[in-house]
């Protein structure tokens, strides 16, 4: 008798393999800045950490992840000098970093199957107290994936390399997402995020080396 993958079988190996092509893309827009290398793999660790704490289905998991891994697809957009500038922004290098979640709308509004994470991407720099960017978007109107984002991404940030500062440590790093808490990010958020922490759902993986 000859077997053959089922048809569910297929779709998660294409799934598979879709996340496997988002992760090359990822690492291609990091790699733009060596200090920013693989870093949209770990912001879509910690925020799956946090989503697996909220208690979410694998599909939104998955989701999630494919935003995570696109958020800054917008910076292919931004010139590098700006990306790796160790020196403050000025006003117009500021406002060209503040872009790029638009442009990282523009470049993928045209792939169908993105359509329902693009809102994710374009939020991710909102914040909950309406102070954010490109919208100005304020508590339970930006997505919940965008908040989530938001904490992931600051975190990432913080205990990473930067041509302006060193990297913190990860106790740093929390007791400043503690701080933003109700002002930067979403508090409900903010507590998932500890319980991801308090598990060790943070810990470095092999990917976050790789590529």
């Amino acid at each position: 008798m000859v077997t053959g993958s089922s048809p569910g079988n297929e779709v998660r190996n294409l799934q598979d393999q879709f996340v496997e092509l988002l992760k090359s893309l990822s690492e291609t827009i990091d790699a733009r800045d060596p200090h920013t290398r693989g870093h949209s793999r770990r912001v879509a660790r910690i925020a799956l950490a946090v989503a697996r704490q909220m208690g979410w289905p694998s599909d939104r998991q998955h989701r999630l992840e494919i935003a995570a891994l696109l958020h800054d697809v917008g910076k292919l957009g931004v010139e590098a000098f700006i990306l790796a500038k160790p020196a403050s922004l000025d006003e117009v290098e500021m406002a060209a970093v503040r872009y790029h979640p638009l442009l990282g709308v523009r470049i993928l509004e045209s792939v169908e199957q993105l359509a329902d994470i693009i809102p994710f991407i374009r939020h991710h720099h909102e914040r909950f107290d309406g102070r954010g960017y490109p919208d100005g978007l304020e508590g339970e109107d930006i997505p919940l994936e965008a908040r989530i984002l938001s904490v992931a991404d600051a975190y990432e940030a913080i205990t990473s390399n930067r041509p302006y500062r060193r990297a913190r440590s990860a106790r740093e790093a929390l007791e400043e997402i503690r701080k933003g808490a109700g002002s930067q990010f979403d508090p409900r958020v903010v507590a998932a995020f500890e319980a991801a922490c308090a598990d060790g759902d943070l810990e470095p993986s092999d990917d976050d080396h790789s590529g």
